[in-house]
């Protein structure tokens, strides 16, 4: 399995049921750098100018890349073969956290660009580590 998820400092994701943020550069950035993109239902919203790069699916152990909002990845903690995050670098209120442990991952790639309304958001590539 590999995941996409957006997160703050705090490694937040949402709020009251709700996204922290959004940035229309972020999800550019995924439909170019991804194929076969999997989201929730909620998340259409957000890619509705993208819809020939992804489909709506609830099925986690489909293949592909399936990008993570307001979906409960907890029990599919070992089957995270890759992770891509996308850093907000601020903090927002948050009752939802990311709660993967990266200490088992390899950060494999970082980068960061200018958001729409994000001065500096940070792109990282994370990969399973081997042992």
């Amino acid at each position: 399995m590999k995941i996409i998820v957006c997160l703050d400092d705090n490694n937040g994701m949402m709020f009251n049921n709700r996204r922290q943020s959004r940035d229309k550069e972020v999800y550019s950035d995924i439909v170019k750098s991804f194929d076969n993109i999997l989201i929730s239902p909620y998340s259409l919203s957000l890619f509705a100018d993208f819809p020939q790069n992804v489909s709506v699916s609830e099925n986690l152990l489909q293949n592909g890349w399936y990008f993570i909002e307001d979906t409960d990845i907890s029990s599919f903690h070992n089957d995270i073969e890759e992770i891509v995050i996308y850093r907000w670098n601020r903090v927002y209120p948050a009752d939802k956290h990311f709660d993967i442990d990266l200490s088992k991952y390899s950060l494999s790639a970082s980068n960061e660009f200018t958001g729409n309304s994000h001065e500096k958001i940070t792109k990282e590539i994370y990969t399973r580590q081997v042992n």
